[in-house]
């Protein structure tokens, strides 16, 4: 592992959910209970109280084009989300927090790296019915930004968690290429820390923003060594068979299970 420092019907979840009991405890995903509603609904600013919240959009493409910021900027505008994020949704935080750990072992719960990670998930991936994130509800209340962190905070706005295989890693350069495993496209990563650690072969499972034409990888990142690359792949498709979901859904609809799955293959 190496720490790169840095969502139908009402009446058909219902039946849905009374057929499978326990699938959401299991995801960890869906609807959310009703006092996590209110403690979202709590979160949005007063100021705005009838202004729609849009959903981010669809997936972003492989080569995205951003304004240009650099990683200061990203850092600091993620310590204003993490705080607005403790400070606006404190007890949903512990909510979440409890499905994320949920079979978690007590090393893992007190592991530095995997909670960074949570906050990662809970940041960029958790969402409520509407679809609504952390990351928007932060977008929505119109902090104060200023230069190149209200660029840093539109690549935040399209952070996505990537299993990458990795063809071709480049020390000096800190260039990382390879391809995304779950959504079929090539992708091209920059961080100093990663690229000296992994090799060709192996898979990098992290939350990536982008940067230029690029990505740029966020938060906790697992190492998957390419002797374990046949068991991720098992692994991934009884998740999906588990889930019933396609691979491409994954990292949209059950990031945290994915998360899991990588981690544990990791750690065989």
């Amino acid at each position: 592992m190496t720490d790169t420092s840095d969502k139908t019907d009402d009446q058909a979840d219902e039946r849905a959910d009374d057929k499978t009991p326990s699938r959401r405890k299991r995801r960890g995903t869906g609807p959310i209970s009703s006092e996590e509603e209110r403690l979202l609904a709590t979160a949005r600013p007063a100021s705005q109280p009838n202004k729609p919240l849009a959903p981010a959009k669809g997936p972003a493409p492989a080569t995205p084009k951003f304004g240009r910021y650099e990683r200061p900027d990203f850092e600091r505008v993620e310590s204003m989300l993490a705080s607005f994020a403790n400070r606006r949704l404190g007890p949903l935080v512990n909510l979440v927090a409890k499905g994320f750990y949920g079979a978690a072992t007590d090393e893992e719960k007190n592991n530095p790296g995997i909670r960074t990670a949570f906050y990662s998930f809970f940041l960029y991936g958790y969402r409520d019915p509407k679809g609504i994130r952390a990351v928007d509800l932060f977008a929505e209340a119109g902090l104060p930004l200023e230069g190149r962190q209200r660029a840093a905070l539109d690549a935040c706005l399209q952070a996505r968690l990537v299993i990458m295989s990795l063809d071709d890693v480049h020390v000096g350069k800190h260039r990382m290429r390879g391809r995304d495993l779950l959504r079929d496209e090539p992708v091209t990563a920059f961080d100093r820390n990663a690229s000296s650690l992994v090799k060709p072969g192996e898979r990098l499972m992290c939350w990536q923003i982008p940067w230029g034409t690029s990505w740029q990888p966020i938060g906790y990142a697992v190492q998957i060594e390419q002797r374990k690359a046949v068991a991720l792949e098992r692994s991934i498709e009884t998740l999906c068979n588990g889930l019933r979901a396609v691979r491409r859904e994954l990292p949209e609809q059950h990031a945290h299970n994915l998360w899991w799955v990588g981690h544990r293959v990791a750690n065989m």
